[in-house]
């Protein structure tokens, strides 16, 4: 007999959720008790931020509602004069980690997000952030140059103390290209992302992985196999505990 659980009693929870391909991986595959949090905008408010350093920098006025991401992928939608270049974005992005103050460093939680890891970490899940730091990868705090250990990932380490998120810097933290995250998910046999982007979210939800997007207005409306919308944070802890009672339940867990 199966031990699963309906889900219909649970209001925050789609009647999919956690998808088949989860709860049903495949003979001998088990998953890991761990989740992967991504960080700009899942753990940090960025973007709003970001917009107005770049304003302040170029003289522009743009706004997070031209912007489909927070890495300002330009809505087709909007006006084409305001687009911002990928080459740009880059350099910006860099002064922007290197700015003493009002700058990266300075990024603001999310509300509720360092109590709703507590208790997604006092449940027995392991935490993990997964980000990318664009432009800034070849760049170290000294000048020099070297894959993966540019100015970016320090401040986003020191980010991350400072903001006493539970998670350990030095082994819970990488840096990825976001289209590398379905694979490295698939290699760990790491179940469940928490994400804010619509087009990760799609390509992990395609490998037969499953997502929880955070609510943003860029990610309003979407909708997607193995991917669910939180209708407010407040829901995160509540949500990922019950994933993962419920791989538990099915017999899926190592």
């Amino acid at each position: 007999m199966s031990t699963r659980k309906s889900n219909a009693s649970s209001n925050l929870q789609g009647a999919n959720w956690p998808p088949e391909s989860v709860l049903d991986p495949g003979l001998h595959h088990k998953w890991s008790r761990e989740v992967i949090f991504d960080f700009h905008e899942v753990c940090v408010k960025w973007l709003k931020r970001f917009c107005n350093f770049y304003n302040q920098l170029h003289g522009t006025n743009l706004q997070p509602d031209d912007f489909d991401f927070y890495n300002m992928q330009f809505k087709p939608s909007r006006d084409p004069a305001k687009q911002v270049l990928p080459e740009l974005f880059d350099k910006t992005f860099v002064v922007f980690a290197r700015a003493s103050t009002g700058g990266y460093g300075d990024l603001e939680p999310h509300d509720g997000i360092k109590e709703a890891m507590e208790q997604i970490q006092a449940a027995g899940i392991k935490i993990r952030i997964w980000s990318w730091t664009p432009a800034a990868a070849d760049i170290k705090p000294d000048g020099a140059g070297a894959y993966n250990t540019g100015i970016a990932q320090d401040v986003t380490k020191r980010l991350i103390r400072r903001l006493q998120l539970p998670v350990d810097v030095d082994r819970d933290v990488d840096f990825m290209p976001p289209s590398r995250k379905k694979w490295e998910m698939a290699e760990e046999h790491i179940p469940l992302i928490v994400e804010d982007n619509k087009t990760t979210a799609s390509d992990v939800a395609d490998a037969a992985h499953a997502v929880l997007l955070v609510p943003e207005k860029y990610n309003e409306g979407f909708q997607c196999r193995n991917v669910l919308r939180l209708s407010n944070r407040s829901e995160l802890a509540a949500t990922v505990i019950d994933f993962y009672r419920k791989l538990e339940e099915a017999g899926v867990l190592l």
